[in-house]
Order: structure tokens, then C-alpha cells, then sequence
């Protein structure tokens, strides 16, 4: 049986590993561009001694001229890379400095949290027998019992009223005439037009028996609108009482512990919240940093590109490849061994950019499977599942399993599937006495301290129970269409 904790700090682990090997490739492939661009111009080295070998002094001249025109720029622009290459890179390794202090603050605060979480499901019997024997407690307990009861039948009632309101006022609604004389208050104070528009909105409501319906659907808008007003009243006590009744069980706890366990452990909730809340836009920046250097690293960014079709342009011109030609075709050895050098030059080069194009092609798949790693860290947070109550009883989660998710041997999406279906929440200990239905724990041992809105109270209206009597308006309302 794993818990949350262990599970998620094992994915997390995962993460930091993989995050490690794609810094790593990214370097390598740096390295591997670099060597690129230094085997270039090397190979333009040799291009300039075979011409100053072959060609008369004018002509050598020229090539010598355009070559080192063309390496010159291309070193310039490497250059000015190189020192932007530098200050991403140290900008990410304070990033990466902030944010592994940040989460060895958070190891520190969870493991706290985690002790004093234990310590505390430990005395859960201890303060139960306590309170169990306490009549005040008992009292503000069954007053509570009767507030929350209060509470969810006042929100049933109202959420019957407002469905009641909204089958029969569907009648009322779907009249133009009816709501464009409700609409301009027609038969109310509010209303203020003279002469002529009185007098035809006087015929309207005549026509369409405007004021028996009127005071129908005053009534019928009327009621939810009280009613809910009245849930949400009844909402607010309820939670009055829970506040007082936690503050019994919490105050019990206390005693038992020598210190205030409760909050202490929301103390550190909040910390790691805030801490995840900084370690989230820590990754923002991170990722964006790292797509940036992998851009660098691939030689997809512009200044290295620039530098690339500097010398590739020169090295790949007519003159040059007729160079080239004329150098096989003489038996001099000097031609020979620069003729080899070259050779040699041009396969380097390509072993080294066939070397780029397999570790690029690597760096996507960790670049999507660190994707889908941190997509599961991010679901397990947003369904707390690395909270005190959590638990897996699949044992593979962090062995076979994240394996084969770290690898890319599965998606992400099978790694949540496997999780969500052996995923469980401990109770804590004690005889529920005094944290009844989690009233006065802490959040992450399954509770909600106290004054937590429940299901269908503070607005949430649902259920059945209370029927309003009858249609309004014995349902004898007649639209100007039926006229």
C-alpha cells in the first residue's frame, strides 16, 4: 500500500531525473554545434590552402578574401550567440538554484506536516473517549446536528421553489405582451408613462387580464427569491455551529498533544501551498528558459543559422568545387593530402550532423515525455491525492509502472487511468466522537476545519420535500396569442 506522498514525491523524482538527462542532451548537442561550425571553418581553412596552392596570387587573393569575409561574420555571429547562449544559461541555473530550495523547504514542511499529522490521528481515540463524556460538547453537537438539518431542508425547499417557479413561469415568460408590460412595471409605482403610451398599455392589460396575472407571477418570483434568501441564512448558522463545535474537538486535541496540532498542520498546508503556488511559475519560467536553450542547443536559433549559411554559401560555390575537380585530377601530393583533408572534413562534418539530428530526435521524445510526467504531477495535486488520507494499492505505480511512463512506453493518460482506479482515502482513527463527518480537521486528513459550505446549502438548491400548493393563478392565465 503506498501513500500520496510517497507516491507523488517518486513521480516528482522521476520528473527531476528526466528534467537532468534532457539538460544533459542539450549540452551535448551545444557541444556537438559547435564542433559543427569549428569543423566548417576548418574545412574553409583547407578550401584557402588548396586555392593558394593552385591559383595564381590575384585569384587566391579574391577566394582568400571572400572566405575569410565569410568566416569572419560567421565567427561574429557565433560569437554574439555564444554570450547570449551564457546568459540563459546562468539566468536558468538560478532559476533551477530558487527552485530546488523552494522544494527542499516543501520536503521539509511535508515531512513536518507528516509528523504531526501522525501524532495527531494517534490521539484521535484519546480525545474521543474525552468528548464523548463531555455534555457540553455533546449539547453543541446535537445543536449543530439540528442547524445543519435546518440548513439542507431550507435549501431543498428553495430549490423546489425556484423549479416550481421555473415550470410555471414558463407560461407567463413566452408571453411578449405580458413581459413587455412586466418589463415597464406596468401597475407599479415604478411605472411612469402619460398620454397616449398609458393609454395603449391600459388596453394591453385589459386585453391580456394583465392584473390578476401580474400578482400571480409577483408571487411566484417572489417566493424563491425568499426562500433562498432564507437557505442562505439558515447556511450561515449552520456554520456558526460548526465553528463552535470544532473549536470543542480542536480544543480537546490540544489539551492531548501539548500543543495546537490543528493548526499547525494548516500552518503547513498553507506554506505548501504558497511554496506550490511559487513552484508553479518557477516551471513556467523554467520551461521557457529550456525551450529557449534547446533552440540554441539544435542550432534552430537565428544567429546560428546566419552563421551556418555564411560559410555553407562559400563553401558551397562553383569555384570552390572547381578547386575541387582540378585537384583530383592532378597528380601533385601536395593536392593529395589537402584533397584528403578536405575529404576527411566533409565525412566529420557529416558524422557530426547525422550525431545532432539523433540526439534533436531524442530530445523531443524526453522534451513530450517530461510533458507527460508533469501533466500527471499536476493532476495528482489538482485531485489532492498527495494528501495524508491518500493511498494506492498498486504497488507497480512507482516501479513498473513509472518506468514504463518514464520511458515513453505508455502515455500519461494510462499512468492516471491505473492511478484513479487504486486510488483510496484512509479515515483517521478514533470512533468519529469528535470530528464528526470531518467537522474541525485539518484539510488534508480529510476534513474542512469548520463553516465549510456542504452540498445543497449557500446557493446550491436541490431536492425535493417541500411542494408548493397548487398553480399560481389556478393555472387560468391566458396569453394575447389566445385572444
Amino acid at each position: 500500500m503506498l501513500t500520496g506522498r510517497q507516491t507523488i514525491g517518486t513521480i516528482e523524482q522521476s520528473l527531476a531525473d528526466l528534467k537532468r538527462e534532457e539538460a544533459e542532451l542539450s549540452k551535448r548537442i551545444e557541444r556537438s554545434t559547435r564542433a559543427l561550425t569549428d569543423l566548417q571553418e576548418r574545412q574553409s581553412e583547407a578550401y584557402r590552402d588548396l586555392a593558394r596552392f593552385r591559383l595564381d596570387t590575384d585569384a587566391a587573393g579574391t577566394l582568400n578574401t571572400r572566405l575569410d569575409s565569410a568566416a569572419r561574420e560567421a565567427r561574429r555571429l557565433l560569437d554574439k550567440r555564444n554570450d547570449d547562449y551564457k546568459v540563459l544559461t546562468e539566468q536558468l541555473r538560478q532559476l533551477e538554484t530558487d527552485r530546488g530550495q523552494q522544494q527542499k523547504k516543501r520536503h521539509e514542511l511535508d515531512a513536518a506536516r507528516d509528523a504531526a499529522e501522525n501524532q495527531m490521528d494517534e490521539l484521535m481515540e484519546a480525545v474521543d473517549g474525552r468528548l464523548e463524556n463531555d455534555d457540553a460538547y455533546l449539547a453543541q453537537r446535537e445543536k449543530t446536528e439540528r442547524a445543519i438539518a435546518t440548513a439542507d431542508a431550507a435549501a431543498d425547499k428553495a430549490g423546489t421553489s425556484e423549479q416550481d417557479r421555473q415550470d410555471k413561469g414558463k407560461a407567463y415568460e413566452a408571453d411578449p405582451l405580458f413581459i413587455y408590460l412586466w418589463q415597464r412595471g406596468y401597475g407599479t409605482p415604478d411605472y411612469d408613462h402619460r398620454g397616449l403610451t398609458r393609454s395603449l398599455d391600459r388596453w394591453v392589460a385589459g386585453l391580456i387580464r394583465y392584473e390578476g396575472a401580474r400578482a400571480n407571477y409577483a408571487m411566484l418570483t417572489g417566493i424563491p427569491e425568499r426562500m433562498a434568501r432564507h437557505a442562505e441564512r439558515c447556511a450561515e448558522i449552520a456554520e456558526e455551529e460548526e465553528e463552535k463545535l470544532a473549536e470543542f474537538s480542536r480544543n480537546a486535541m490540544t489539551d492531548a498533544a501539548g500543543s495546537d496540532l490543528v493548526g499547525s498542520i494548516e500552518t503547513y498546508s498553507s506554506e505548501i501551498d504558497e511554496i506550490d503556488t511559487n513552484l508553479e511559475k518557477l516551471d513556467r519560467q523554467v520551461d521557457t528558459l529550456s525551450n529557449a536553450l534547446a533552440e540554441f542547443s539544435s542550432g534552430e536559433d537565428a544567429d546560428f543559422q546566419k552563421a551556418e549559411e555564411h560559410l555553407s554559401v562559400s563553401l558551397k560555390a562553383d569555384d570552390l568545387n572547381d578547386l575541387w575537380r582540378a585537384a583530383v585530377d592532378t597528380p601533385s601530393p601536395e593536392d593529395e593530402k589537402i584533397v584528403q583533408r578536405i575529404e576527411d572534413f566533409r565525412d566529420r562534418v557529416e558524422q557530426v550532423a547525422r550525431e545532432i539530428r539523433q540526439d534533436r530526435e531524442l530530445q523531443r521524445d524526453i522534451s513530450r515525455r517530461r510533458g507527460e510526467l508533469a501533466d500527471v504531477i499536476k493532476r495528482f495535486r489538482s485531485k489532492g491525492y498527495g494528501s495524508w488520507d491518500s493511498t494506492f494499492s498498486d504497488d507497480k505505480l512507482t516501479t513498473v509502472l513509472l518506468g514504463e511512463l518514464v520511458k515513453g512506453a505508455i502515455s500519461g493518460a494510462d499512468y492516471w487511468a491505473r492511478a484513479e482506479r487504486s486510488h483510496k482515502r484512509r479515515k483517521p482513527r478514533g470512533r468519529k466522537v469528535a470530528f464528526p463527518n470531518g467537522t474541525g480537521l485539518p484539510k488534508s486528513m480529510g476534513g474542512f476545519g469548520g463553516g465549510r459550505r456542504r452540498s445543497g446549502r449557500g446557493g446550491q438548491f436541490g431536492g425535493g420535500g417541500f411542494k408548493t400548493g397548487g398553480g399560481f393563478g389556478g393555472g387560468g392565465f391566458k396569453t394575447g396569442d389566445q385572444f
